[in-house]
């Protein structure tokens, strides 16, 4: 049973209908069945500190013991954590819980002792307006599904554990690998967060992290892989990997805002996989249907060849600072802002409003900003890890990036706060 009375059985069989397009294969047929499951109803959001996600994680836990993987936590499939903060819609979280959920697969030999975490959050932003949630099921307008965000990295997660141990069974060493569903991504990384402090394993055996989020499309023909420059192999294993020809975007630095996160911060050398900015960002119209299965399947199967090599290849995987040094100072040196100068966001700064931050008066059509759902209103108070409270400083924090970096916005709209993932663009491609 689960926290809302429900027989494990239930919560799996929720969704599972047949897949809607007959010429899908098996493949995208499970893909996308799990999605379904993840963004019924029953589970209304995902929201942090619900029902829904009590329930989703209880379905997480069964995925994992069918798959064969060992509970990573004492004997248990869950870590609980307190929330603090407010939720998406600025429902009170503090006083709530929520669960991280993982499994482990045991490594094999030389390598047993090393560790590699392979994740995704399962969170997303629960009701529309959870002040006035009843006990009804909630209707398909009322709450925000999340599939893209982030049932498909779930999904895909799920989809490796079986490929990576047959990897992990046919090397004379192999690293274990701690499967991880993070709870509380959407109000801070609270669950990643609370984890690297209380790790089942010592935060140095961890010789890397790659992290799944929104890769269920990807509206520009590509998959952004971040953090390649964090430890000198990764380019390698990505290149060797990518037998299935992906058009791959590749950033070197690793703080881009999702989970991912904070294991750079304890400097672990992390890949973050993300299929772009999409228009049902943060809308109830997140749902199963739009999402590309066949490309989440060409996803897993570059997932899959990557994460075998990282299991198994032999060696340490040294930890690099990459760009978040000269970010973090307070002068960033004029010789790295006159490099970046043609760094764009595609945004029209707002002049007449006096409040701190920067206000956006409008975007261009087919920019970094409007792919990533940015508007006119939104008020940018920090990008990329610097604080932004004027035009001066927002120049000065687009700058520190290079075009093609990921990197984490968060805004105000409306009053809410909010964190979007940019794909940073070039001046050039201005229309």
């Amino acid at each position: 049973m689960n926290r809302l009375g429900l027989p494990l059985l239930l919560v799996w069989a929720l969704g599972a209908s047949p897949a809607a397009a007959d010429s899908a294969g098996p493949a995208e047929m499970t893909l996308q069945k799990k999605v379904k499951i993840l963004t019924s109803p029953a589970m209304a959001g995902r929201g942090s500190g619900s029902p829904g996600l009590d329930a989703a994680a209880d379905t997480l836990a069964a995925w994992l013991a069918r798959a064969g993987l060992e509970p990573a936590f004492g004997g248990s499939w869950f870590q609980e954590f307190p929330l603090v903060g407010e939720g998406f819609a600025g429902e009170e979280l503090a006083g709530g819980t929520a669960r991280n959920v993982a499994g482990l697969l045991p490594g094999r030999g030389a390598l047993a002792g090393r560790y590699l975490v392979v994740g995704a959050h399962y969170d997303h932003l629960g009701l529309v307006d959870p002040f006035a949630a009843g006990a009804a099921t909630p209707a398909a307008e009322a709450y925000y599904p999340g599939a893209n965000d982030n049932a498909s990295g779930v999904a895909i997660v799920t989809e490796l554990i079986e490929p990576v141990a047959g990897s992990v069974r046919m090397a004379n060493a192999s690293r274990s690998v701690l499967f991880v569903f993070f709870a509380g991504e959407e109000v801070g990384l609270q669950g990643s967060s609370f984890l690297v402090d209380n790790m089942p394993v010592a935060v140095d055996s961890v010789d890397a992290m790659v992290n799944f989020d929104t890769v269920g499309q990807m509206p520009q023909d590509r998959l952004y892989v971040s953090g390649v420059g964090t430890t000198a192999i990764f380019a390698t294993l990505i290149e060797a990997a990518n037998t299935g020809q992906l058009e791959l975007s590749q950033a070197d630095g690793g703080w881009s805002g999702s989970d991912h996160m904070t294991f750079n911060t304890r400097e672990v050398p992390v890949l973050f996989l993300f299929g772009g900015a999409y228009r049902q960002y943060n809308r109830p119209t997140d749902t199963w249907q739009t999402l590309d299965y066949a490309g989440m399947v060409r996803i897993a199967d570059f997932a899959r060849r990557l994460v075998g090599e990282l299991a198994t290849v032999p060696g340490g995987f040294p930890w690099v600072m990459v760009g978040q040094a000269a970010l973090r100072q307070e002068g960033a040196s004029s010789d790295q802002e006159e490099l970046n100068r043609d760094t764009w966001l595609g945004s029209l700064p707002d002049f007449t409003e006096d409040v701190p931050g920067y206000t956006l008066a409008g975007v261009f059509d087919e920019s970094p900003a409007a792919r990533a759902g940015l508007q006119k209103g939104d008020i940018i108070v920090m990008l990329g890890g610097l604080a932004v409270v004027d035009l001066a400083t927002f120049t000065r924090a687009l700058r520190s990036h290079a075009p093609g970096d990921l990197v984490e916005v968060i805004l105000t709209r409306d009053g809410r706060r909010q964190n979007v993932t940019v794909v940073l663009g070039d001046r050039s491609q201005r229309k």
